[in-house]
Formats: C-alpha cells, sequence, structure tokens
C-alpha cells in the first residue's frame, strides 16, 4: 500500500508536466476607427435584443417569433446545443473518480464442499489518473464547443429574423408598388377611353388613339407582373412562419405603408471602436470558441502519445448459502494500478496530433477572416447608409418635380396644348420616380436590417438556447 500511494503521489506531481495546448486566443489587428461615414445622428444606445419589438410593428415582431420556432436551421442549432452541452457533461464526468454499483448471483460447488449459491452486492471504483492533462482539456474542449453551439444559435436566430424581416418590408413595398401601378394603369385607361371617345368623333387621328390603347395594355401587363409579385412574396412568408395564408393575408391587409427607415436609425448605434463593436457579433464569439476547442483538441491529441494511469478498486458484501448454512462475509480491494503505453498503432496517434493541429492552424484562419469580414459588413452598411441618405433628399425633389411636370401636362392635354406623346413621356417619368421612391425606401429599411445584422442582433453569450416550444 505504502508503495502504492508513492506511485499515485508521483502521477500527481507529474500532472505538472501537462501537455501544453497551442494559445486559444490569436491576435487579429483591427482598426482603430472606423473609415466608413459615422452613422447619421449616431443612432440610440438600445438593446437590439428587444429592437424589433421597439420599432412598433406587432405584426412584424410575431411573424418573427413564428418563423424562428418553426425554423429548421433554429432548431437544428439547438440541437447542436443539446448534443454540446451532453458531450460537456461526459467529459466532466469522464475526468473524475468513476463509481458503479455492482451486484452478482452464481449457484456453484468447489471442491469439498457442498452445492451452493453465491451472491454478492457492493460499489465498484476507477480513476484514470490525468497524468498529462488529457482529461482536463477534453473537459475545456467541450466546454469551447458548448459555447461556440450557444453562439451559432443565437446566429441563426438572428438571420431568421432578419430574413423575416425583409420579406415582410418586401411585401409591403410590393403592395405599394401595386397601387403606384394600379393608379397608373387607371389614368392610362382614362385617357386611352377618352381617345377612343375622339377618334370616333373624327378629332383623333387613329395612330394616336392606338398609341393610347398601347399605353394602357402595356400597364395592365405591369399591372398583372406586380400582383403576381406580391402573391408569391405573400406565399414566401406562408412558407416561413407557417401561418394559414387567409390568416396571414388578413394580417398583412391592416397597412400597406412602409415603416419610416428613420424609425429604425434612432435605435441603432454604432460603437468608435470596431473591436467593441465586433464582440457582440455571434459569428465572431463562435470562431473564437471553435479556436479554444480546436487548441485544446491539439492537447487532448498529443497526452494521447504519453502513458495513462489508472486504478481501480471495489468493496462487496457477498453471501454463501448452502445446505449446511450460511456464510456473510465482506471483501475489498484497491488496484490494480495500471500503466499503460501504447506500443503499436503510433503511427496512427501521431497522425491524429498532425490533423488536430492542422484543425487548429484552420480554425485560427477562420477566425481571423471572421474578424476581417465582421468588419467589413458594418463598414459596408454604413457607407451604404450614409449613400441612401443622399439619395433619399435628390429622390424627393425628382418625385415632386416630374409630379408637378405630370400634372402639368395632363391640364394641357385636357385643353388641347399638348399631345399624347408629350403626357406619356411625362408619365412615364412621374411613373420611374414614384417606383424609385419606393425601392429607395425598401433599400434603405434593408440596409437598417443588415446593419443590425451586422452588429450581432443582441448577442449575449449568457444566454442560452430556449427550451423547445409547440408552436402556436
Amino acid at each position: 500500500m505504502k508503495r502504492m500511494f508513492a506511485v499515485v503521489v508521483g502521477a500527481a506531481l507529474l500532472g505538472g508536466c501537462a501537455v501544453t495546448p497551442p494559445p486559444s486566443d490569436l491576435t487579429e489587428p483591427l482598426p482603430g476607427a472606423w473609415y466608413a461615414p459615422p452613422l447619421p445622428h449616431q443612432g440610440q444606445a438600445a438593446s437590439l435584443t428587444d429592437w424589433w419589438a421597439q420599432l412598433g410593428d406587432p405584426v412584424l415582431a410575431d411573424l418573427i417569433a413564428q418563423a424562428q420556432a418553426r425554423s429548421a436551421s433554429v432548431a437544428a442549432a439547438r440541437a447542436q446545443v443539446a448534443a454540446a452541452r451532453a458531450a460537456l457533461a461526459g467529459a466532466d464526468s469522464a475526468a473524475g473518480p468513476q463509481l458503479a454499483a455492482v451486484a452478482s448471483a452464481s449457484r456453484l460447488q468447489e471442491q469439498g464442499a457442498p452445492l451452493g449459491n453465491a451472491v454478492g452486492a457492493g460499489l465498484q471504483a476507477s480513476w484514470a489518473l490525468d497524468v498529462w492533462g488529457q482529461n482536463a482539456a477534453s473537459v475545456r474542449q467541450a466546454s469551447a464547443q458548448q459555447g461556440a453551439a450557444n453562439a451559432g444559435w443565437h446566429e441563426a436566430r438572428v438571420l431568421v429574423a432578419a430574413e423575416t424581416a425583409r420579406l415582410y418590408q418586401g411585401h409591403r413595398a410590393c403592395r405599394v408598388q401595386l397601387e403606384i401601378t394600379r393608379g397608373d394603369q387607371q389614368s392610362r385607361r382614362a385617357t386611352a377611353d377618352s381617345a377612343g371617345v375622339s377618334e370616333r368623333a373624327g378629332l383623333t387621328a387613329p395612330a394616336v388613339s392606338a398609341l393610347a390603347r398601347a399605353s394602357n395594355a402595356d400597364a395592365e401587363g405591369r399591372l398583372a407582373q406586380q400582383t403576381s409579385q406580391c402573391e408569391q412574396q405573400l406565399k414566401a412568408m406562408v412558407a416561413l412562419t407557417g401561418e394559414a395564408e387567409p390568416a396571414l393575408r388578413e394580417r398583412l391587409g391592416a397597412t400597406s405603408a412602409l415603416p419610416d427607415p428613420q424609425r429604425m436609425a434612432e435605435r441603432l448605434s454604432v460603437g468608435a471602436v470596431p473591436a467593441d463593436v465586433i464582440r457582440q457579433r455571434p459569428d465572431v464569439a463562435r470562431a473564437q470558441r471553435e479556436l479554444s476547442a480546436a487548441a485544446e483538441g491539439v492537447g487532448v491529441a498529443r497526452a494521447a502519445l504519453w502513458p495513462s494511469l489508472s486504478l481501480s478498486g471495489s468493496w462487496l458484501r457477498n453471501r454463501f448459502s448452502t445446505s449446511a448454512g450460511d456464510t456473510t462475509f465482506n471483501t475489498w480491494s484497491v488496484g490494480p494500478l495500471t500503466l499503460s503505453l501504447p506500443l503499436t498503432g503510433r503511427g496512427g496517434l501521431n497522425a491524429a496530433a498532425d490533423a488536430a493541429q492542422a484543425r487548429y492552424e484552420a480554425a485560427g484562419l477562420a477566425y481571423a477572416a471572421t474578424l476581417r469580414q465582421a468588419v467589413a459588413e458594418v463598414e459596408r452598411s454604413l457607407v451604404a447608409l450614409s449613400a441612401l441618405q443622399q439619395q433619399q433628399s435628390s429622390n424627393r425633389d425628382a418625385v415632386a418635380g416630374y409630379t408637378r411636370s405630370f400634372d402639368a401636362t395632363q391640364a394641357r392635354y385636357r385643353v388641347g396644348l399638348a399631345n399624347l406623346n408629350e403626357l406619356e413621356e411625362a408619365r412615364r417619368l412621374k411613373l420611374n420616380a414614384d417606383s424609385g421612391a419606393v425601392a429607395l425606401q425598401l433599400e434603405q429599411l434593408n440596409t437598417w436590417i443588415g446593419l443590425y445584422v451586422a452588429l450581432g442582433g443582441g448577442f449575449d453569450p449568457q444566454v442560452t438556447p430556449e427550451p423547445v416550444r409547440k408552436p402556436s
């Protein structure tokens, strides 16, 4: 026992020589300030977690919740979290002593003894001593993998929310465009009817009347195309949210106006230091945790090349029954203390260590690339928002001017001071300006949504995935 105790103490001291994994946090230089234009008004420091609810559109918030509850990608990410949590629990359990309850029963006859029954019950223990730190590295690796899974779950939720919002705003913009197209078609039809009456009265040339009818037919085609586009978007929203189409159509029919992009601007802020902004992105957190897991994996693979030490023991309560009577006694053991060193198959262990090192290097490059991509996405959003802000003012002036020109040309056409070609040209310019205004507003909304995603969507590494809930 004294020798065994000395071996155990020596093994514990050897634990100080544990295999050291490579660094799990690489230094990737980030810019000290943004090179893109600053956010208009610098926004407002608000929680991105409740950002959708703060926009004042309960329909959008409900649709996002439905889409997340029914999303296959979110469910898959939640399953990965559960698997990572189970792996962590298993690694943590395997790192410590193992204790099991055992029981046995047998019927036997030994030489010189009568036939009897032997039963026993007790405890059996084992402990794989962590001489080189392999078990501890396995626990740290599993913990990092769970952190990466948590970040991946949040990233999936943010992407589903953004997809739902883009589709929702796109459908609303489509309906606004539909109203513009319908109004244009009605105006062209009135002009065509008027030209037809004038032609039959002999006051308008047939070619002029044909131009009016062709213009009306062209408007009817655009109206049908716009209607089809809106219907297809509605079908896509039904597939995304899982809501019945009649109910969704009724909810979306409550309003057709697009929200003011400034409302989003007032609820987003971008910090002056890029590093502070980038830390709140789930993909960056996931890449960093994956790098940590890969680093610990190198330690696990290297430790497998060294000897392993294990200790086992047991305590049993035994009873032996024969026709002559019953005998009860206890047995216990400490040991054996086993030292194991793989002699064959070391080529495979070395290859596994090399593979772990390659995975670590790949994870390091992926982490650095994720950081650079995160900075680029924020800066692209800032550049786009700055340009759109300037376009908005010019677009308002263009819409006002083309509308005034069309109204004047239409008035002149009615009294015979302008021909149909002039009217159609003014109408085309006004239609393009109106459609462009809607497209510009939708682009602004989508860019704000893109900035929300680029800022991480309210990622909090302390928040764990919600339990599975049945969709309502």
